[in-house]
């Protein structure tokens, strides 16, 4: 595994993966100011988040604001690609040795020079649990030095290979880079009180975690950016209360929309609904430390239970989803496959197509073949899960199995999730980087119980993601991770269920260009808006 146990792996990882919500107070409702020098572009968001630094709150929507402001080594496009950021360029020996040439003309927003001692010092906060339990994950024990070889200059040097490591460097992995002198005379980087210091292109002004965070241009930035002066991003709790909002001109533009709620959006007078595949994994998770789930015939019988196509063709995603016949979804590959192309490859690997009388013969072979009672958790925020768990419950029933569905808060659930009591439970993934490995690294490490959520141990699939992370290129992590797929399929210890879809929302006078599943975390993501007020 990478060396972290659950208690660091698992909590930093996963909030990465849930947090696309979160519970808090709804925004203030301010009238949407328009665009312009002295105007804001007003994002309308699902949940909040309790700080801006990504360092110790890693939600994805911490990923979508800290990208605006800390830079990484490098970056990516809109297409998924890394890009320069703060490294104009880079070059690696045989994926050990990293050596990034950096740019003389980057400054902080205060107008302070951007050091190498200043990133070297971000990158070595970045790889402690303690200051970063957020981003730690992205630099595992692989990594032996990291060092200021010139004053333009770093190096980082990692025990073997592992053509991955580049999205550890990046504002979409593991490293948001900031000022060494005014992180350390600050009480709380990322809160009300201090804000953020960072060499982006805006800067934050104003921070109220159940309300709003506004955003400003900075004149610093080493880049180009003709994109809106000023951005505000409220707060929503409740859906109804964010369709309110919108319908009344009060946000421009609006993320994460329950895809089951877009017909509404749609009814908005000049309302413009978009669609997009947003690399998402939806999906049971049985762990296999917990019994009647340590039984191989009682995680088939589930699987082959579960109605995917129901869930999706029906009421709760009304078609805006995939079957998922395997982890990883099939754009996760883009680095070094087409989709399509992935698809295929992924339809391959062992699944258990929805199929009522092969779960009884499972079941039936199983050491509880009159059935049993569990119950499944499900966090808040995520009413599409709780829908689909109901649908699942009444599958279970002709089995004789009770499936108890119980929502519980966010951070309970994610603290939860994998501690070895919970038998059954549900698993949402949406991934930052597009490093083909980057789920498989995760839920399909077999070292052991503590290094993936089914607390599963499988030699094989270990080794597997021990490939994944030795890889010299991405196109040296496509094999084992459709490998590791097969072998955690062949044992039923995931049941994928679907491969998501992300709803957004914008007002008829706001144009957005090429929206996908990279855009809000992409260099200067603002300039995809473009806005005739």
């Amino acid at each position: 595994g990478r060396g972290k146990k659950i208690s660091i792996y698992f909590v930093a990882l996963a909030l990465v993966v849930f947090m696309t919500t979160a519970l808090a107070g709804c925004g203030e409702g301010k009238k949407a100011t328009g665009s312009g020098d002295d105007e804001a572009l007003v994002i309308g968001v699902s949940g909040s988040i309790g700080s801006l630094d990504v360092n110790q709150e890693a939600g994805i929507l911490n990923y979508y604001l800290g990208a605006l402001v800390n830079e990484g080594l490098v970056s990516i496009n809109n297409e998924g690609q890394v890009i320069p950021a703060l490294a104009e360029s880079w070059k690696d020996d045989h994926a050990t040795v990293w050596t990034f040439k950096l740019r003389k003309d980057a400054k902080f927003s205060d107008g302070s020079a951007v050091t190498a001692d200043d990133i070297v010092w971000s990158i070595e906060r970045a790889m402690d649990p303690e200051q970063s339990p957020g981003v730690a994950i992205y630099f595992p024990d692989y990594v032996n030095k990291v060092e200021k070889t010139a004053e333009d200059e770093i190096t980082i040097t990692l025990e073997g290979s592992h053509a991955g490591f580049i999205w550890a460097v990046s504002n979409v992995g593991g490293l948001f880079v900031t000022k060494e002198e005014w992180a350390k005379s600050v009480d709380s980087i990322g809160s009300p009180k201090d804000l953020l210091l960072g060499s982006g292109p805006y800067k934050v002004t104003e921070f109220e975690p159940a309300s709003h965070v506004t955003f400003e241009k900075s004149d610093t930035w080493w880049g180009e950016n003709d994109a809106t002066s000023k951005i505000r991003v409220d707060f929503f709790s409740d859906e109804d209360a964010k369709l309110l909002a919108f319908t009344e001109g009060e946000i421009d533009f609006a993320l994460n929309i329950p895809v089951d709620l877009g017909v509404q959006w749609e009814k908005v007078e000049g309302a413009k609904v978009e669609y997009i595949s947003d690399r998402s994994y939806y999906g049971i998770t049985f762990d296999v430390t917990v019994a009647p789930f340590n039984d191989e015939h009682v995680r088939k019988a589930v699987s082959y239970a579960i109605d995917a196509q129901s869930i999706i063709e029906g009421s709760i995603l009304k078609g805006h989803g995939e079957v998922a016949t395997a982890i990883t979804p099939p754009e996760q590959f883009i680095s070094v496959l087409a989709p399509d192309n992935a698809r295929e490859q992924l339809s391959e690997i062992t699944h258990y197509a929805f199929d009522i009388e092969k779960a009884k013969e499972e079941l039936g072979k199983s050491t509880v073949p009159n059935g049993f009672e569990t119950t499944v958790y499900y966090p808040s925020g995520y009413p599409a899960v709780g829908n689909a768990s109901l649908i699942i419950a009444d599958e279970l029933k002709n089995l004789g199995i009770t499936l108890n569905v119980k929502e519980i808060p966010l951070d309970q659930w994610l603290n939860e999730v994998g501690n070895g009591e919970q038998g059954i439970a549900w698993m949402v993934y949406l991934p930052t980087t597009a490093e083909p490995g980057e789920i498989a690294a995760w839920l399909l490490d077999g070292t052991g119980p503590g290094y993936n959520p089914a607390n599963w141990t499988n030699e094989q699939a270990a080794s597997l993601v021990q490939d994944i992370l030795s890889a010299p290129s991405l196109n040296a992590e496509l094999a084992p991770t459709l490998e590791a797929n097969e072998i955690a399929q062949q044992q039923a210890i995931y049941a994928p269920v679907w491969w998501g879809e992300a709803a957004i929302a914008y007002q008829a006078d706001i144009s957005v260009k090429d929206y996908n599943s990279f855009s809000l975390t992409s260099q200067n993501w603002p300039a995809m808006f473009s806005v005739s007020k």
